[in-house]
């Protein structure tokens, strides 16, 4: 993959809306291997940092102790990406992508336990290319080709 192949969106790709309030934070989302990564970069200030996390709001109350416990095995990075600019954070990304720390921490993000009651998209449509559209279930839990 390349990093010219990423492309972010100012639509949340769970709900379909923009975020809320977008004043001295820029806020972008990236779909990538049925994994969504907010990519988040504070303009107008002292900062030039862009950093790239995965989608949370979906998850329920317990998933955030076992991504901690992820994180603390010391498994890779976990999804979670950072540089000063962001052409680099996207070649950081791109270069990820695919890699067996990409498929052994997606993995793992996948096996966490979604809030039932959330009230995001249940399906979101993703484009392959040119007039090629699908829809992919929001919920892995739910999907029995990339479920847990």
């Amino acid at each position: 993959m390349r990093a010219g192949d990423i492309r972010l969106s100012y639509t949340d790709p769970m709900t379909g809306q923009a975020p809320r309030s977008t004043r001295y934070r820029e806020t972008q989302y990236a779909d990538l291997d049925g994994v969504v990564l907010v990519v988040r970069h504070a303009h107008r200030s002292r900062s030039p940092l862009w950093s790239a996390k995965p989608y949370m709001d979906h998850l329920h109350g317990s998933a955030y102790a076992a991504w901690a416990q992820h994180l603390k095995a010391g498994t890779g990075h976990g999804l979670v990406f950072a540089h000063i600019r962001r052409r680099d954070l996207l070649e950081q990304i791109a270069q990820t992508v695919g890699t067996e720390e990409w498929v052994h921490a997606r993995d793992a993000w996948m096996s966490l336990p979604r809030d039932r009651w959330w009230s995001g998209r249940r399906f979101r449509a993703v484009r392959s290319g040119p007039r090629r559209w699908w829809a992919l279930p929001a919920d892995p839990n739910r999907d029995t080709q990339r479920g847990p």
